[in-house]
């Protein structure tokens, strides 16, 4: 994993619930899996990444698909997502990672992700406002934009 910039805005960010839903995966082939990125989810995460001029931290059970953090970062672009800084975090222990950073001395950020019951039963570690959980069938969308632009001013 590559080394966290602590001075960066991050976005620790989960696929599954976000990116695409939970609806699209009963529905699909699951060979078809990585082609089921929502438009409107791609939208709305590109406008949290460029109002905060953010970073991405994976942290989601799509890292053991990639061998190495470039390999994933391009599969992320080829979707459409705006990529600045891009890292792996630890999957399996996410609230833990996050909190691991924040001691670290990371002060801006912002987690999404649908299951987020992980980072809830961290507060107050893990600012309440600082966790965005998306709708897991429908994803990331214009209105979870404006609840992290609009409504919760995260200091930048």
């Amino acid at each position: 994993m590559s080394e966290i910039n602590l001075d960066n805005f991050l976005i620790f960010l989960d696929v599954d619930g976000t990116l695409c839903s939970y609806e699209d995966f009963s529905i699909r082939n699951k060979k078809d899996h990585k082609n089921i990125f929502r438009e409107y989810s791609i939208k709305a995460l590109n406008q949290i990444i460029k109002y905060y001029n953010a970073d991405l931290c994976m942290l989601s059970s799509w890292n053991s698909s990639f061998p190495n953090e470039q390999k994933y970062k391009e599969f992320m672009v080829g979707r459409g997502i705006k990529v600045n800084g891009f890292l792996k975090g630890d999957k399996d222990s996410r609230a833990s990672f996050v909190i691991d950073q924040i001691k670290a001395g990371l002060k801006h950020y912002l987690i999404i992700d649908d299951e987020a019951h992980q980072y809830y039963t961290m507060m107050p570690q893990i600012e309440y406002k600082r966790i965005l959980q998306p709708n897991r069938y429908r994803g990331l969308d214009k209105y979870d934009f404006k609840m992290v632009t609009f409504n919760y001013k995260l200091n930048v």
